[in-house]
């Protein structure tokens, strides 16, 4: 009798093996990702004020290495990634990020780390661009 259910175990097991589909990565980019970036990094990290090696206002722009030769933000890997180490209590970096009253939640690291374990997508053009906003929490 069980035998006869298993192929639909299978088929329902499989599913949660997919991979989040296109719209659901930019969906998660656009509600969780880039409200923690504008509010948090932007103000610093948008190409006009220091530090200049790092901007997070485009895809292009965040996409790159350090001076050093790191990358900022290496898909698949967030433990590589300087973004992750800037911004984690006890990271590695030298200098914990962001440079404000209010640091990032331990949720907000996590969505982070998260994103870029999925292989931080990031959108080209217009729907990816950002610009510095103001939080409650960070005015």
């Amino acid at each position: 009798m069980i035998t006869r259910f298993l192929p639909a175990l299978f088929l329902l097991a499989g599913c949660s093996l997919l991979p989040p589909s296109q719209t659901a990565r930019e969906q998660y980019f656009h509600t969780q990702v880039k409200p923690v970036l504008q509010q948090h990094c932007l103000q610093c990290h948008n190409g006009r004020l220091p530090p200049p090696s790092l901007n997070l206002t485009s895809r292009a722009l965040a996409f790159t290495r350090s001076p050093g030769g790191r990358e900022y933000i290496l898909p698949g890997d967030p433990d590589c990634s300087l973004l992750i180490s800037a911004v984690q209590r006890g990271g590695t970096h030298p200098k914990m990020m962001p440079r404000t009253q209010v640091s990032l939640t331990d949720d907000q690291i996590g969505m982070l780390r998260e994103w870029i374990e999925d292989g931080a997508f990031w959108p080209e053009g217009a729907a990816g661009m950002l610009r510095p906003q103001k939080s409650a929490e960070n005015p």
